[in-house]
């Protein structure tokens, strides 16, 4: 889990959830560390830890701009759709509202 770790949740409701990263996590030492970027992988997870479901397959995600982090630590929203044959449509903004990916996910 990586709630604690590398983000907070900031607020929840249903269908939706804005969670801060936590800028001295150390997982941007490594990702990258001349040039550190918050990892496809874990933005995923994120995503399913908010939904509370286990990731079943990853049809579609594509990550339109990077999640970088700041001191204060970027807000992110995360907004879902689950759908009735067993997938997530997921959408992640950057603070500014710019869509940063968007997600297909079996769960």
């Amino acid at each position: 889990m990586l709630e604690g770790f590398l983000y907070e949740t900031v607020s929840r409701e249903e269908g939706s959830a804005v969670v801060r990263l936590l800028a001295d996590c150390p997982i941007y030492k490594a990702h990258f560390p001349t040039f550190p970027i918050t990892p496809g992988v874990t933005l995923v997870q994120i995503a399913l830890e908010l939904m509370g479901k286990p990731l079943v397959s990853a049809k579609d995600i594509k990550f339109v701009e990077p999640v970088l982090p700041t001191a204060e630590g970027p807000e992110l929203r995360y907004e879902w759709t689950f759908k009735d044959n067993g997938r997530a449509d997921v959408s992640l903004f950057l603070p500014d509202g710019t869509l940063s990916a968007k997600m297909v996910l079996g769960v």
